[in-house]
């Protein structure tokens, strides 16, 4: 009996850093002064971006490009520019539209090692925070759709993970019941929602964001994408997830 498999995007299957290159570079050239400071804007603003979306029960939907918009605008406030949430959007569109000319797979993901991962599972998912027309954008420059049954973004449920919304539903879309789906993410926040759920948990990728510690009890650590097969492979041979205390 094969597993499902649940993954997040940025920095897990995506590498976000040259988003905070391509970033930077845009402020520094719109904002000469802010160029010694550019790397560091970029940088608390991917960190307070995340920080400033709706997770807590019962706040209201916002989607992901007004929050950063938003963030964003505030952070060049700060630096005594003149500048609308609106403007500061526009600022986050032409960065990202040089990110995504240049958008790659984080270390150790390649086509190969999607082929191998889908083969060892029952069904693959995306579980991303992230609006659908960026998710979708990158999902045209990046070969990834082929090998994904499901991709579930924020704004589809309106909600942001670790609330069981976003999960539930790439749960059932796929058919796959908890207690035989692994979620695999960067960020312990993520893990710890989808462990709520009955899901077992691997932290995997580069935290660029959420470098919290605090894993759900029993979650697995890999350092290298390489490892996942062989926990596929024991999940099929045993019905169970390896622990990481026996990891």
């Amino acid at each position: 009996m094969k597993p499902f498999v649940l993954f997040d995007l940025g920095e897990t299957l995506v590498d976000l850093r040259e988003l905070l290159v391509s970033l930077g570079a845009n402020v520094a050239g719109k904002y000469p002064a802010l160029r010694p400071d550019a790397a560091e804007i970029v940088r608390r603003w991917i960190v307070e971006g995340s920080r400033a979306m709706p997770r807590d029960a019962g706040q209201v939907f916002v989607p992901e490009f007004e929050v950063a918009s938003g963030v964003m605008g505030q952070l060049l406030r700060e630096r005594k520019v003149r500048v609308t949430d609106a403007e500061a959007g526009t600022i986050l569109r032409e960065g990202w539209d040089d990110f995504e000319t240049r958008v790659r797979f984080v270390g150790g993901v390649t086509e190969e090692w999607l082929k191998e991962i889908r083969s060892l599972s029952a069904g693959l998912g995306i579980v991303t925070d992230g609006d659908r027309e960026n998710v979708d954008r990158l999902l045209r420059r990046l070969p990834l759709a082929p090998y994904f049954d499901v991709i579930v973004t924020s704004e589809d449920v309106e909600s942001y993970k670790p609330n069981a919304p976003i999960y539930q539903k790439a749960l059932e879309s796929l058919g796959a019941p908890a207690e035989r789906t692994l979620f695999v993410s960067d960020s312990a926040q993520d893990l710890r929602g989808a462990a709520a759920l009955g899901m077992a948990t691997c932290l995997f990728g580069r935290p660029l964001i959420d470098t919290s510690s605090d894993l759900p009890e029993g979650s697995l650590h890999l350092a290298d994408p390489r490892g996942l097969a062989a926990i596929l492979e024991q999940f099929a041979a045993t019905g169970r997830f390896p622990q990481a205390d026996a990891a």
